[in-house]
Parts: C-alpha cells; structure tokens; sequence
C-alpha cells in the first residue's frame, strides 16, 4: 500500500493530510484560526495533487492514479466538509442552529463527492455546483472578518453561511470553472497569505 506513496502526486496529497491533522488538533484544542491557517495549507496543495498527476500521467506506476483518487476524495471530505463543520460546531457553542447547519454541510457534500467521483467535471471542465473545496476557504474569509461581527452575531453569520453553501453544493445549475493551470500558484499565494494572517491571530 504504502508504495503508492512513493507517486509525486499522492506524496503531495499525503504532505496536505498532515498539515490537515495538525490543523484539526489545534482546532479541537480551541485554536481555530490556528487551526484554519493550517488547513488552507491542505487546500492548496489538494490543487498542487491534481496538477502533478495531469503533468505525470503517462509515468505514474499501475494502480497510483486509482489510488491517489480515493487518496484525494478523503482529503476532499476532511477539508470541504468535516473541518468546516467542526468550526461551526466550535464557534455556534452546541446552538440548535450549527446543529442544522452541519446536518445540511454533511449531507450535501457527502452527495455531492459521490455525484463528482461518478459524474467529473463537465465537458467544458467545469464543475456542476460549488465544490466543497469552497468551504475551508468560506472558513478562513469569514474568521478574518469576525471582529467585523458583533460577538454574539458570529456564530449565526457563520452557521447560516453554510447552510447556504450547502444548497449550493448541490445545485446543479451552477457552473464553476476547475482551479487549473495559472490559476494554481494564484491561489496558493492567496492561501499562504490568508494563513500568515490567522496563524498571527491565533498566536496572539
């Protein structure tokens, strides 16, 4: 098993699923931010993962590609949808409201990952409604503006935010454009920064 580790691609995706634990273990240790600056990590290099794998396919050993796609779903699932739920359960204090909000954000990713892995991209590579790789950045945009919210506010803003997002994971009138090609080193800059500014928060 672990050979397919030795893949350029899955070590990538392998790299993203510590900085992803680190992140969950400060998150549940009440770090949030600390945590989410970590996890972003995870998210860019789920990006940096598929682009090797395009880049390599034709010398990836037998089995490495079937591999590092069930490899990668799991990864999709930790940061698109079991880390944004965690913070909403966090932040909302148990409330009956993140509650419905993390029944929503499961249920919803955990059909559209399934619809995905079937189905793909479209044909013009698009994805047919909002990938839940959309979630832990949502996270990090919404902690960056937190002392912009009334304190008791937050955790509602935050709640109601994915529930949101979780019907929109699921529509499939959406059309949202693959993050690819240049598009990749744009938002691993925009990652690393936002982490910069969270890892400073949560450190303070």
């Amino acid at each position: 098993m672990l050979i397919y580790l030795r893949d350029y691609a899955n070590a990538i995706t392998a790299t993203g699923y510590l900085f992803a634990i680190l992140g969950l273990f400060l998150t549940l240790n009440g770090r949030v931010e600390l945590g989410t600056a970590l996890m972003l990590w995870m998210w860019f290099l789920d990006h940096w993962d598929g682009h090797i794998a395009r880049k390599t396919k034709d010398s990836r050993r037998p089995g490495a590609a079937d591999f590092g796609k069930c490899f990668d779903g799991f990864g999709d699932f930790m940061h698109g949808v079991m880390f944004p739920s965690i913070v909403v359960v966090l932040v909302g204090r148990g409330a009956i409201l993140s509650l419905g909000a993390i029944l929503a954000l499961i249920m919803a990713g955990a059909i559209r990952l399934s619809y995905f892995e079937n189905f793909g991209l479209t044909s013009d590579a698009k994805f047919s409604g909002i990938p839940v790789s959309y979630d832990t950045p949502l996270v990090a945009i919404l902690l960056m503006a937190r002392p912009v919210f009334p304190v008791k506010a937050f955790p509602t803003v935050l709640a109601m935010a994915f529930v949101a997002l979780a019907v929109l994971h699921v529509t499939t009138a959406i059309k949202v454009p693959a993050i690819r090609g240049r598009a990749i080193p744009l938002a691993t800059i925009l990652a690393v920064a936002i982490s910069a500014v969270l890892a400073q928060r949560g450190l303070n």
